[in-house]
């Protein structure tokens, strides 16, 4: 009891104050007088707007929380997005990829670009088909648009192939038009030419370049891209630069040709070169 005696008393300052404070509240509430009514409407104002400004303090972490929450559903929502144009787009071109192997009468295996160079002298592209999918060396590459290139090299689940930008690339090719011949090959730096073409020949920028059935690598009459560029190279020949059909850049999925070179047409012509 002591001790509690001596706490009132150190506090007895604060417990008269909150006595009087508290008779003073009581007189000026119970009062009906003009100037304690307008005291009495201001400190309900005061005490008001203090709160109103206390409440508002959450509503700050409350709005902060929301929009972390805005911030997070926008990129949940942005990246849905992207999805849905990405599947529509793979959409599309596996659409064009089945029409295009409904439309022709050869085999082909279908497969998937996982990794491809573009930027070297001999460049390739590598797909997720190999010979356990029945894919082998000298198989033609191709998409809807034309020739892509040939499998150079094989695994099991794998293949590489070189593409037309290639300088190990060499491909008997023709005018459609007209019927011209010429060796497609690339130049190392950013053009496919096409040479052994006269300077007399019938050749105009828009004609379409196509396998020629000369070539035992590939079937005939597989678009290969169009003349975009005709000159004089020398005075017996003519430079034409070809724009491939495929667009290399963009190549995602390609189909492989089940064609392989006829055995006994190569080894003639093999024989043939040795003797000479």
């Amino acid at each position: 009891m002591k001790r509690i005696g001596l706490v009132i008393l150190d506090l007895k300052e604060y417990i008269i104050l909150t006595v009087l404070i508290i008779f003073s509240l009581y007189f000026i509430f119970s009062n009906d007088n003009s100037q304690i009514r307008f005291l009495r409407a201001v400190a309900i104002g005061t005490f008001g707007t203090v709160q109103s400004g206390l409440t508002a303090i959450p509503n700050v972490f409350e709005l902060q929380q929301e929009n972390k929450l805005l911030r997070e559903t926008n990129i949940k929502l942005a990246n849905e997005i992207s999805n849905l144009k990405e599947s529509k787009l793979e959409n599309i071109r596996l659409t064009k990829l089945l029409n295009f192997r409904e439309e022709n009468k050869l085999s082909f295996v279908s497969g998937r670009i996982v990794n491809k160079s573009l930027v070297q002298t001999r460049n390739t592209i590598t797909i997720n088909a190999g010979e356990a999918d029945s894919v082998f060396i000298n198989m033609p590459v191709v998409t809807v648009e034309g020739l892509a290139g040939r499998i150079v090299s094989t695994g099991r689940n794998y293949s590489i192939a070189n593409i037309l930008y290639n300088k190990d690339m060499r491909i008997t090719v023709k005018s459609q038009r007209t019927r011209i011949d010429g060796i497609l090959m690339y130049d190392g730096l950013q053009n496919l030419i096409m040479t052994n073409v006269l300077k007399s020949a019938d050749l105009t920028a828009g004609d379409l370049i196509i396998t020629s059935e000369y070539s035992n690598l590939f079937p005939p009459g597989i678009p290969v891209g169009t003349v975009t560029e005709t000159g004089n190279l020398d005075n017996l020949f003519k430079k034409v630069v070809i724009t491939p059909a495929v667009n290399f850049q963009t190549l995602e999925e390609v189909f492989i040709l089940k064609h392989l070179p006829d055995k006994d047409r190569a080894d003639l012509e093999n024989s043939y070169q040795k003797k000479k």
